[in-house]
């Protein structure tokens, strides 16, 4: 994930959601730029990325519900054939 949030706000909030990993902080909004989601009044766009394990960048979803996005991510990466990472 990455927030256009400074690195305390973006910290914080990635510990409210109990989240296993960090969440970038962008508040210059360099990486939304660059990703092109740079949106109004300062505020990122949301959009999910999914990259492969090489890193290429193989799903651009850009219709993002939050009321379903969970349920919906986990469809795409089964589509995708994405298995989850097992530690």
């Amino acid at each position: 994930m990455v927030s256009t949030d400074d690195a305390d706000k973006a910290k914080e909030f990635a510990e409210s959601l109990g989240n296993a990993y960090p969440i970038l902080a962008d508040p210059d909004r360099k990486a939304a730029k660059l990703f092109g989601v740079d949106g109004f009044m300062g505020f990122a766009k949301r959009v999910t990325f999914i990259f492969d394990k090489s890193g290429k960048l193989i799903k651009v979803d850009r219709k993002v519900k939050l009321g379903s996005h969970g349920t919906d991510l986990l469809k795409m990466l089964s589509e995708l054939k994405i298995e989850k990472k097992v530690d």
